[in-house]
């Protein structure tokens, strides 16, 4: 009697395992994994990643999420993403910095986002949550919705107080004009021995020379699209900036990651760059840090290049696709973009965030650094994307223009050249 009852119970214990087993692994397919690629490292939205991704699989514990750090900005992103989607497996979601968003528009399959307006009820109200013009960001010239805008930046002017003091300079009148900052960048050189300017430099990308360049009244591209490196306000622009360089000696002819660990251990006065590296510098400045707007040519109306990038869909899986469209909704949420915001120092996109109690309203009441940023969006104009299929090795041209001119290469021959060359690119 005693092993029937075993028997009983052994088989009833088996049945227990097996059902719970059978519904553990239903509950395993229903979950959906996706990856999501992006730049953002540690010193530059990693920990924004960490807390989107958290918080969304929190409210969504049917989506499991996984992030994947892309090196080399957003040229390394998109050199593998092109590897990943030639080899049949891409991200489901990936960041597109703006300056390639009409390459990846025209040369990499993507699913529209326009497509989610057959199955999301609340799709208008959604684009309409953003501050306007913003969903433009990812759209193509008929205006379909092809990818969604998470990031938006503007350059603005950062700069060590202590040094202005150290120099002889007013902290609290921050130059205005290139004239200006040229003026500025000698005096703390000659008065204190330290550099005076960085201007951020990437190495796959002309993002901050396009604001120095549209200030002027100049065009890498013109509005039909023809090059344009070679006209005289181009010449100007790249004439002061070697000048600098070269015949001033306030300017360090270095790379990026360098001029900001001189800038933050207190060795370059000013440095012009991204606001979304605001939160970075901010925290890592052992001085008084101070913000201003981008210098002027004169009376010349400001064009900033807005920085940034859209999310783009690449899953092929319907399944997939419906989870990565609610993976950017969260992403470009009030909640998302307070957590992107408070860890980088990109702007909000979501219309509302930024003056809401419950989000952003005290964040930029507490932190005057923001100001300068803020006080730009209106002069906000769209990153340039070189058009085409050689759109990527285009940006490259002028690229290595720049490096040739801060290298003492005369500046008419090296934007000539760069002219011929993009022209036979282009065309």
């Amino acid at each position: 009697m005693r092993s029937v009852f075993v028997r009983t119970l052994v088989k009833q214990v088996f049945m227990l395992i097996l059902i719970l087993g059978l519904a553990f692994s239903v509950s395993a397919q229903d979950v959906v994994t996706i990856e999501y690629w992006h730049i953002n490292s540690a010193i530059l939205g990693a920990k924004a990643v960490e807390q989107s991704v958290a918080r969304f699989q929190e409210l969504n514990p049917n989506i499991k999420v996984i992030e994947r750090f892309q090196e080399g900005d957003y040229g390394g992103l998109l050199n593998n993403l092109q590897a990943a989607i030639a080899a049949g497996n891409p991200p489901a979601v990936a960041q597109v910095g703006y300056n390639f968003r009409l390459f990846a528009f025209e040369q990499l399959p993507h699913k529209l986002i326009a497509d989610f307006a057959a199955t999301d009820p609340d799709y208008a109200a959604y684009l309409e949550s953003f501050i306007e013009g913003i969903p433009g960001l990812g759209q193509d010239g008929t205006g379909l919705q092809r990818a969604i805008p998470l990031a938006i930046s503007v350059p603005v002017l950062y700069y060590n107080a202590d040094l202005f003091k150290a120099a002889g300079l007013d902290p609290d009148q921050p130059p205005r004009t290139w004239d200006e900052l040229r003026e500025a960048a000698l005096t703390i050189k000659r008065e204190t021995g330290e550099y005076g300017l960085g201007i951020q430099v990437q190495p796959n990308n002309n993002w901050l020379p396009q604001s120095m360049i549209e200030s002027n009244g100049g065009w890498i591209l013109d509005p039909q699209g023809l090059p344009q490196v070679s006209s005289p306000e181009v010449v100007e622009v790249y004439e002061l900036w070697q000048k600098m360089a070269i015949e001033d000696q306030s300017l360090p002819v270095v790379t990026d990651t360098e001029q900001e660990q001189a800038f933050m251990g207190g060795r370059l006065g000013m440095y012009l760059k991204t606001s979304a590296a605001m939160k970075t510098i901010s925290n890592q400045a052992a001085f008084d840090l101070r913000t201003g707007p981008f210098p002027s040519w004169g009376d010349k109306q400001r064009r900033l290049a807005s920085g940034g990038n859209a999310l783009f869909i690449f899953a092929k899986d319907e399944v997939q696709q419906q989870a990565a469209y609610e993976f950017i909704k969260f992403l470009t949420s009030k909640e998302g973009q307070t957590i992107w915001v408070l860890d980088t120092g990109y702007l909000p996109l979501a219309q509302g965030v930024q003056d809401d109690p419950k989000y952003l309203a005290d964040y930029f009441a507490e932190n005057p650094l923001t100001k300068a940023a803020l006080d730009q969006l209106p002069n906000a104009v769209a990153w340039l994307p070189f058009p085409g299929p050689r759109g990527f090795e285009a940006e490259q041209v002028l690229v290595e223009a720049r490096e040739a001119i801060l290298n003492g290469e005369p500046v008419q021959a090296a934007l000539e050249n760069a002219q011929s060359r993009l022209e036979r690119l282009l065309n």
